[in-house]
């Protein structure tokens, strides 16, 4: 995929993650730091 339509992509469903994230705000969780040392661990076997 070339580098311009990745970009176009992205910026797509980012736009599209923050019109839900404004239509439903009461749905919204924090991000934690026991959240990112969950995905850390599922992920540091990763490769």
């Amino acid at each position: 995929m070339p580098k311009q339509t990745e970009t176009i992509m992205v910026r797509l469903f980012l736009d599209f993650l923050i019109k839900e994230a404004m239509k439903n705000s009461t749905a919204l969780v924090p991000y934690t730091e026991k959240m990112s040392n969950e995905i850390n661990d599922l992920l540091k076997d990763v490769t």
